[in-house]
């Protein structure tokens, strides 16, 4: 998939939950701030990555990540770094541009590095960071886990920065150490805006907020002085319309450390990355490849498999608004009953690419391990008759043109995926084969790969392809979020899926409010935090929010032996590769080498 809008470890529950309430530990391998003048002269030949970027519709402007040159994609940390970046397996920091990170109560501290610059000659210090984060917080969409919380940025000295929340949670500063800093000589004066906006309580959606980000949204930099303005390892070298290339930029964070001369990137779509690989061009990718694909890179001279447990996966978001039949939760486990998911993971993501959670319970198997022991959990896989005699207690029949609903009408049903997020194609285009042949009338259609995010929030799709579990919160209320919050805003312009989160009926925990419960998984002591987690696991178990496919597991490629002596994710082999990449941070550490 080609989407960039975070997941963790085989660990029990409450290691994946907890960070804990206090202080939260920070440890660094990466040492070393800068090249100190060495320009670059340890390092050598060229790591080659592959990935669909868009000269003719991207741009410089860093304020607008996804539509910026590069800075949505997993090399990002090369060249515009974070404050931080998690180690999936131990739930740490890895320091970037900060030193230190330490949450204690409801105060975050962030000590700087000293001596990095920007490529235009500016240090980088606190007043970046300030900014960058004030920029951050206006633009954040109501409901963000972090950015809600916070109150206040303030840069005490150059090297310091103090963020104050109006609560603390496991997780409550993750935004802000992910944040990608922006340098002030460029930024400076929206974020300045942003600041003032924030302290005078306007938030994402207020016409204050809207003027800044029109204003913001107008500048792409093209033709700026400086270019593309970095502070990390490597900076910008040469822009082509299919190859990117970076230099060691010696001022940048751990400039001294990296071992490559220069980065490149191959611009590839899935077919153009297969054929990369097959004439040993890149690497490196992290295209999601389907069964065929995979198949026919097996045989390259030194490729590398490297596979991630996920902690998202694939399924089916429904539209509760625009069809009142799926309120009903006899129809939900209906279709969920002809699903062979075991066939759709296989052709959309090939053998290894997928798992079918232990549990269908709305979490990972590392999140569910241990929390529903003693819980008799229903199970889902394809049983038609089972199928069949669920829809027709909720009222359906079956007749000659397909399965009608309650109210006599046939059931008809598009589901929606997305243009060139091939595991979201096959397994939409499975899953409606597999309910047509089932007899309901169900097609299967894309919507193009630029905006997806907005026809699902403004509930405009029938049946969507989506996620369930989290790819982007590395924490178990992560998925609660993603269930019942993600595209289901329930206003006016944008009601989303259109389900009830208040009041949800189930068969043994009652009427529950998913709303408290989250807060709870969220907030709560870790006793509170595990009965919340197992309640509302019960819930999704037994009320199917959304319909669960199978779950990712990531797998990504490289090639050994031609330019790089060893592709190796180290101690970060548990890392997200889209928000976390390990071969990333490794390049960074120094320990990949050229061959």
């Amino acid at each position: 998939m080609t989407s960039q809008r975070f997941e963790l470890s085989r660990r029990n529950l409450m290691q994946a939950v907890g960070l804990g309430a206090g202080a939260v530990a920070t440890t660094s391998v990466l040492g070393a701030c800068q090249a100190e003048g060495a320009e670059g002269d340890d390092a050598n030949g060229t790591f080659v990555f592959a990935y669909p970027f868009d000269t003719t519709t991207q741009h410089y402007n860093a304020a607008i990540n996804n539509a910026a040159l590069l800075t949505a994609a997993p090399n990002a940390e090369l060249f515009i770094p974070r404050l931080g970046i998690l180690d999936w397996d131990s739930l740490e920091w890895i320091p970037q541009l900060a030193e230190s990170i330490t949450l204690d109560g409801t105060v975050l501290t962030l000590k700087l590095r000293t001596g990095v610059k920007w490529t235009d000659g500016t240090d980088f210090t606190a007043k970046d960071v300030v900014s960058s984060l004030y920029l951050q917080r206006l633009n954040a969409a109501q409901g963000t886990v972090g950015w809600d919380q916070f109150v206040s940025a303030t840069a005490d000295d150059d090297a310091t920065v103090t963020v104050t929340y109006s609560e603390a949670f496991p997780g409550v500063e993750h935004g802000v150490v992910k944040t990608q800093v922006l340098p002030y000589s460029r930024y400076g004066a929206w974020g300045d805006e942003a600041q003032g906006l924030v302290e005078a309580g306007q938030l994402q959606g207020s016409p204050e907020q809207s003027a800044l980000a029109e204003k913001i949204a107008a500048e792409d930099f093209l033709d700026a002085e400086d270019g593309f303005i970095t502070c990390g390892a490597y900076k910008f070298d040469t822009i082509g319309e299919t190859v990117i290339t970076y230099t060691v930029h010696p001022d940048g964070l751990f400039a001294d450390q990296v071992k490559f001369a220069t980065f490149e990137v191959q611009k590839a779509d899935n077919s153009g990355v297969v054929q990369f690989y097959l004439t040993g061009e890149i690497d490196y990718a992290t295209h999601v490849l389907g069964a065929t694909d995979r198949q026919t890179i097996a045989g390259v001279e030194g490729l590398k498999e490297l596979s991630t447990p996920g902690f998202d996966g694939i399924g089916l978001m429904l539209n509760y608004k625009r069809f009142p039949e799926f309120q009903d939760v006899r129809v939900r486990k209906g279709l969920q009953y002809v699903f062979d998911a075991e066939s759709i993971g296989e052709i959309a993501k090939g053998a290894g690419g997928y798992y079918i959670p232990a549990t269908f319970t709305g979490l990972a198997d590392p999140h569910a391990e241990g929390l529903f022991d003693d819980v008799e959990l229903e199970y889902y896989t394809a049983d038609h008759a089972k199928a069949a005699s669920l829809l027709e207690e909720a009222g359906w029949t079956k007749e000659s043109d397909g399965w009608h609903k309650a109210d006599g009408s046939l059931a008809e049903y598009t589901i929606i995926g997305v243009e060139g997020w091939t595991d979201f194609v096959l397994s939409g285009e499975q899953a409606a084969a597999q309910l047509k042949e089932f007899g309901i009338a169900v097609s299967y259609e894309n919507v193009p790969g630029d905006n997806p995010w907005g026809i699902w929030g403004a509930g405009e799709f029938d049946i969507a392809v989506r996620q369930w579990g989290n790819p982007f919160v590395p924490y178990v209320y992560g998925a609660w979020q993603m269930t019942w919050f993600t595209d289901n805003s329930n206003t006016a312009d944008a009601p989303g899926m259109g389900l009830a989160v208040d009041a949800v009926e189930t068969a043994s925990q009652g009427t529950v409010n998913v709303n408290d419960l989250y807060l709870k998984s969220q907030q709560g002591t870790e006793e509170e935090q595990a009965a919340a987690n197992k309640t509302l696991g019960i819930v999704f178990n037994e009320t199917l929010p959304r319909l669960p496919l199978f779950m990712n597991q990531r797998v990504s490629y490289a090639v050994e032996g031609e330019r790089v002596k060893s592709v190796d994710p180290g101690s970060y082999e548990l890392n997200d590769i889209y928000f976390d990449n390990p071969i990333m941070v490794r390049i960074l550490e120094g320990g990949i080498e050229p061959a």
